[in-house]
């Protein structure tokens, strides 16, 4: 009977593998399934099951499957297929497969295929899908150097240390543009010619695209202007150095329009960062950010390449944003929850605590999220969440803050007039303008130089 059952098995193992060496995957895979927890066929039919799932490109598959029996030659299978993926799963053309990260010639890891943009990196693959018509041929190589610091500079210093010719400047000007309160507010303080153009996640998370796109059917239909939006993974490049989510640096989130530049004839890039991280370090302690490292190295780098880097509300708070936004036509549908779905904000994470709560939108200032960051010292967004508790009246719920609130904070609603020195000429006329329509100048700017919150723990 043993003998019977030896035969068996050896004639199974030769029919799985006649059909394997037939390149009937599927049914070579199908009948190995059935042996991958016997005990004479198990490690054979195992090896017949991912190396099926490998030659028809199922790479996920492939890496699940060495998850679940974590073999040598599994691993081995997972290692090859995880750099035949792109960072969120979808498939790299198989042109690609076999190509390294040039760690010599940085410029050399950017290609593409169809509309698609792919980016070898030291750590796998990133990609973007262009509009139509875009040649990643045509791109200056000055700007392949500035997307390739600002996407790896943290963690590959060689990328700083590129050298290519100078671009010219284009001649107009786009802005990275999230739809929540800040960018609204930059684009609503810039040329009504200005580009506006979104980074949209193309992964799952947490985050919910439903918001901003409900925003950009609006001002399609309000203000006939559209949304140029790019569908990008790059933010999970940085999840290779043990970090969450998000942008390498302060200027990926516009990775995508300095790809762009030569497309549309691009001479300026602005980004909606407020003057809480602008002229406040850790939004806590008052700094100067015209003389610091950060602006007078990026904004070389950023000339470089033929752009202006430019800050249309870095004289403006977080509370002045939703000043200005307030007074649009817009205000209904701009939104800063990131968690929002079926047009409705959470109402509890953080962002619609500081900036849908002194909308007088309701919120739940007990939420766990909210809760937590409260009491966490020193206080994120330092500055701004004070004003804003101050302007909901919530200062009972946060009594361990009460030294920092003893003040009014009504001066953090108004413009600051010596950022303005930090806007370009070109744009720093109707930037002003558009800022006197909406709020006031602050009568005492001492009051930001001032700034030292929570001055016992470090930046």
């Amino acid at each position: 009977m043993v003998f019977l059952h030896r035969i068996t098995r050896a004639w199974k193992r030769w029919r799985i593998r006649r059909l394997y060496n037939s390149s009937e995957w599927v049914k070579a895979s199908i009948l190995a399934e059935e042996h991958i927890f016997c005990k004479t066929n198990d490690l054979f039919a195992r090896d017949i099951v991912i190396r099926c799932m490998y030659n028809q490109q199922n790479w996920n598959g492939v890496l699940e499957f060495a998850k679940r029996f974590p073999l040598e030659q599994n691993k081995i299978l997972a290692d090859r297929a995880r750099g035949k993926i792109g960072d969120d799963g979808e498939a790299l053309p198989e042109r690609f497969s076999l190509i390294e990260w040039d760690d010599v010639n940085l410029l050399e890891n950017w290609y593409q295929y169809g509309d698609t943009v792919w980016w070898r990196h030291p750590w796998g693959w990133t990609h973007w899908i262009m509009p139509a018509g875009f040649q990643l041929s045509n791109i200056h190589p000055s700007l392949l150097a500035l997307a390739t610091k600002v996407l790896i500079k943290p963690w590959v210093p060689e990328s700083t240390k590129i050298v290519t010719e100078r671009r010219g400047f284009g001649t107009k000007l786009a802005l990275s543009f999230s739809g929540g309160m800040d960018s609204m507010a930059a684009a609503l303080l810039l040329p009504t010619d200005t580009i506006l153009s979104y980074h949209e996640r193309s992964f799952p998370s947490l985050l919910s695209h439903d918001l901003p796109i409900r925003l950009f059917d609006e001002i399609k239909q309000r203000w006939g202007r559209d949304v140029l939006q790019v569908p990008s993974n790059h933010e999970k490049i940085r999840t290779n150095h043990g970090k969450q989510v998000g942008f390498s640096t302060d200027y990926a989130a516009g990775v995508h329009l300095i790809l762009l530049a030569d497309y549309l004839n691009l001479g300026g890039i602005a980004f909606g960062t407020p003057m809480d991280n602008i002229w406040l370090q850790k939004g806590r302690k008052f700094r100067d950010f015209k003389e610091s490292w950060h602006w007078n190295y990026w904004v070389k780098e950023f000339a470089n390449a033929g752009l202006h880097l430019v800050m249309p509300i870095n004289h403006i708070s977080e509370a002045g944003a939703i000043k200005i936004c307030q007074q649009s036509d817009l205000i209904e549908s701009i939104n800063s929850c990131l968690r929002g779905r079926a047009g409705k904000f959470c109402g509890k994470c953080w962002k619609c605590f500081h900036k849908n709560g002194p909308l007088g939108r309701k919120i739940d200032p007990m939420s766990n999220e909210i809760q937590i960051l409260l009491h966490k010292i020193p206080l994120r967004t330092a500055q701004h969440a004070l004003w804003a508790i101050q302007r909901m009246g919530l200062e009972y719920v946060v009594p361990h803050l009460s030294k920092e609130l003893i003040q009014p904070l009504d001066w953090w609603e108004k413009a600051y007039a010596p950022g303005l020195d930090l806007i370009q000429r070109p744009w720093r006329t109707t930037i002003q303008e558009n800022t006197e329509k909406f709020i006031p100048y602050m009568e005492n700017p001492e009051l930001l130089h001032e700034v030292n919150l929570f001055s016992d723990y470090p930046l």
